[in-house]
């Protein structure tokens, strides 16, 4: 594909009208009558975000999210309010970061402006329009950095004193138990799902006659390799240790009453006609603190550092005085 489309939606995703133009489909929104149009988004503490900068927000989330920018109906009211919300919250982040005198990347951002200049410098219409573009993609891309820079502040407290790591890890012994764990042989003679229920039945007979030859002595990995369909035929059957769940709701039903050295009936499956034997089985444990530290540590402050973002987001919603546009979404 050529640079020329990327192009001119670059241009007007940057330069959108300063006031809703066209619907969101087909240019984002309905024109409204002049006496109720309104020039921005939202006034937070007396500055506004103004109402092109939104509609840009609304083309490049349409192009990412929307299969050929076309929005489901039912959906155009919860994605106009999603865009204007994320606006905000961007407004009161980067306001935050330069309170704050976070500096953004400028190597980064150069390098990216730079990228955008190279990309596009065999358009025709590029030497027109970049002195206008390139400030406001610059600008972009710096705010981008400032909330980044911010995000990664906030995000970075300190380890958790040894009464805290403590706390963490007995209100979250989930997180450092090893699960349950078995060994599993199986022979599965596999039937498509699509099979009629003579198909079934004879899969079913089949595997009701192997049960009865193992019962009698027959060698498991034997039988195994000659009439299992699974790849761990040529092991025998032998599928390893495996986590509850792994094999299925019926399979599991079934392991979970089994005794260790016990063989199953034939089980009826996604994939076929099975049969078990259970060879082993690790009962959950809940690994000491000095043994997951490290981990329970990481845990620890990405819990917080999740949390010290968000309480951040909501005190800087909470402080600011916002007056909000929402005629698209009322």
């Amino acid at each position: 594909m050529s640079a020329r489309l990327p192009f001119l939606l670059l241009v007007g995703v940057l330069l959108a009208p300063s006031a809703f133009a066209a619907d969101a489909d087909s240019g984002a929104v309905q024109e409204q009558d002049e006496e109720k149009r309104l020039s921005y988004l939202a006034i937070i503490d007396g500055e506004e975000i103004p109402i092109g900068e939104y509609v840009s927000a609304l083309r490049r989330g349409m192009q990412k999210r929307f299969y050929h920018g076309t929005i489901p109906e039912e959906e155009k009211k919860k994605f106009y309010k999603e865009v204007a919300d994320e606006l905000i919250q961007r407004f009161l982040l980067v306001r935050e970061a330069r309170r704050r005198n976070i500096q953004p990347d400028t190597d980064a951002v150069e390098a990216a402006v730079k990228g955008y200049d190279e990309k596009f410098q065999e358009d025709p219409e590029w030497a027109a329009a970049r002195e206008q573009v390139l400030p406001q993609i610059r600008n972009k891309l710096e705010a981008d950095s400032l909330v980044l820079r911010l995000e990664e502040q906030v995000k970075a407290v300190k380890k958790p004193s040894e009464k805290e790591l403590k706390e963490f890890y007995e209100s979250n012994k989930e997180l450092f138990t090893t699960p349950e764990r078995v060994k599993v042989s199986l022979i599965l003679l596999r039937v498509d799902p699509s099979s009629t229920s003579e198909v079934w039945q004879q899969a079913s007979e089949e595997a009701s006659a192997i049960v009865e030859r193992l019962s009698k002595g027959a060698d498991f990995a034997e039988l195994a390799r000659i009439h299992s369909s699974d790849e761990s035929a040529q092991n025998g059957g032998d599928m390893g240790y495996v986590h509850s769940g792994m094999l299925g709701v019926n399979a599991q039903k079934v392991l979970d009453i089994m005794e260790v050295g016990e063989t199953s009936a034939p089980v009826i499956m996604l994939e076929g006609v099975a049969i078990f034997r259970l060879e082993d089985r690790i009962t959950p444990k809940l690994n000491p603190l000095d043994v997951v530290r490290e981990r329970a540590e990481k845990l620890y402050m990405r819990e917080m550092g999740e949390k010290a973002w968000e309480d951040l987001i909501a005190e800087l919603h909470s402080k600011a005085k916002i007056e909000v546009n929402d005629a698209l979404w009322r």
